[in-house]
């Protein structure tokens, strides 16, 4: 039987975003604790997803940590909603956003991400929170210049690189140290792109779609990739080391980034775990070009979301390097899982 003892533990903590992928992990690593922990859903939320995903991550526990979550409902839009559903709360993990790169989406990323992110803030410290952990994105840093990985201090710059989800990400985490400067305890962390369980119609999981439909280019360039779950053992750490009183948590940011990987290898390790044959031909400047051009038109004509977007076509053909040795410094004990392992481990046969 579980030694578990539900809804005791730390101060109590509402995750926002709880319906996505970080804040479902959030929510399991929490649960697994025995932690007492709020989930905050918007109305058309799919509490369902997260209790199939939870059932599996928790197991025999399931049924009794699933009854001790308590749900609470808000829209990031409404100030007055998220305060009284913080009511009891020392601690905000504010994982909720849009994640985009349609053109015609700028106004809605900076309404969730930014004003989002501006009314969590205000919420939080109206209902007396004590600490706020924003997760952001490296796409709120600046750009590598001269070969030189991003890092905390990157300059940010407007302009060609400065996509309309890295402005509205870069607004929201300076909501997030206006929180600091008005009196409460925040650290952010900037993780790159966030693999998990594959759910292939959602940000990140759309590789995974890519490979199952047996796809045969792969874009030359690279990015950096992290597990969830050890994004959420990273922001552990860093709370622990903050409720222990250690300098150099609070107040500051992190890049959370597992590893470097090349597309190509990113889409093999996904093709062997789900028994496909994985893409094998890079995709040329020029037909990354007409397929922007024509996802646009296509776009255009269906009144649905291009497929494939001139920033997207940018992106994959550049190799995006990030420096982690900040991070390191402060968990200098923490080792990430390869990102082949991640992979592996969130593929599913047949879907």
């Amino acid at each position: 039987m579980s030694e578990v003892q539900w809804g005791h533990g730390p101060s109590k903590e509402l995750v926002t975003g709880a319906t996505g992928l970080v804040g479902m992990y959030r929510l399991a690593w929490r649960m697994e604790r025995g932690w007492p922990t709020v989930a905050l859903r918007r109305g058309r939320s799919n509490v369902a997803r997260v209790e199939v995903f939870l059932r599996e991550r928790l197991g025999a526990d399931f049924e009794a940590a699933w009854s001790a979550l308590e749900w609470r409902e808000a829209d990031l839009s409404d100030v007055v909603g998220l305060e009284e559903a913080m009511q009891g709360c020392a601690r905000v993990f504010h994982a909720a956003g849009r994640v985009s790169f349609q053109s015609g989406d700028e106004a809605r990323l900076k309404a969730v991400n930014a004003a989002g992110t501006a009314h969590v803030v205000n919420a939080a410290l109206g209902a007396g929170v004590q600490r706020l952990v924003h997760v952001s994105s490296v796409a709120a840093l600046g750009r590598s210049t001269s070969g030189v990985p991003v890092h905390e201090l990157s300059d940010w710059a407007e302009g060609v690189d400065a996509s309309p989800y890295g402005r509205s990400k870069h607004a929201g985490e300076l909501e997030a140290w206006r929180g600091e400067v008005e009196g409460l305890e925040v650290f952010v962390v900037n993780p790159t792109i966030i693999l998990g369980d594959a759910r292939y119609d959602e940000s990140s999981g759309m590789v995974y779609r890519s490979v199952a439909k047996g796809r045969r280019y792969h874009p030359a360039g690279g990015n950096g990739f992290v597990g969830a779950g050890d994004l959420l053992e990273v922001v552990g750490a860093l709370d622990a080391r903050a409720d222990a009183g250690a300098e150099g948590v609070l107040g500051e940011r992190f890049v959370v980034s597992g590893q470097d990987v090349t597309y190509r290898d990113l889409m093999r390790w996904v093709a062997d775990g789900l028994g496909v044959r994985a893409p094998d031909r890079p995709l040329a400047g020029w037909m990354l070009g007409l397929g922007w051009r024509a996802a646009t038109a296509w776009g255009a004509l269906t009144g649905k979301p291009a497929m494939l977007t001139r920033e997207m076509a940018r992106n994959t053909r550049t190799h995006h390097r990030y420096d982690t040795s900040k991070l390191q410094r402060v968990l200098p004990e923490f080792r990430f899982t390869p990102i082949e392992e991640v992979v592996r481990a969130s593929t599913r046969q047949g879907l």
